[in-house]
Parts: structure tokens; C-alpha cells; sequence
């Protein structure tokens, strides 16, 4: 009788398969919320600052992905 093989590391995994996505959603989340917040309340200078968040917060999230590319690739084994 075969086991199915179940990941030790689900979390790990789903965040490879789907993180650039995830990345890109929530920094766009954040951008949209800026500028939603920004025009509704007349604090113009939220949507710049937004803009600058955002950008830095995909940033960090593509990186945070790709070392999770690294040591996925590295340490789990196929």
C-alpha cells in the first residue's frame, strides 16, 4: 500500500507557487487604498506617499519570494 506523499512544508510551498502574485495583489491593494483614502479625504499627499509604499513593499515581498525560491530549491527535497 502506497502513502501519499504529503509537504512538510506547505506554507513554504504555496508561497513559491503563488508569491509573485501575492506580492504584486497586495501591493496593489496597498496603492488602491492610498489613493481611494488620499481623494476621499482631501489628503492629497497620501497618493504619492502611496506610490513610494507600494513600490517599496513589492520590493521587499519579490525578494522575501525569492529566497524562499532559494531555499525551497536548497533543502527540501523533490
Amino acid at each position: 500500500m502506497k502513502q501519499e506523499s504529503k509537504s512538510a512544508y506547505p506554507v513554504v510551498e504555496f508561497l513559491v507557487s503563488r508569491g509573485k502574485g501575492l506580492a504584486v495583489a497586495l501591493a496593489a491593494a496597498v496603492l488602491l487604498g492610498a489613493i481611494g483614502f488620499g481623494a476621499s479625504s482631501g489628503a492629497l499627499w497620501l497618493i504619492p506617499t502611496g506610490v513610494v509604499v507600494s513600490v517599496v513593499l513589492l520590493g521587499l515581498l519579490l525578494s522575501y519570494v525569492e529566497v524562499l525560491r532559494i531555499i525551497a530549491d536548497t533543502l527540501i527535497p523533490k
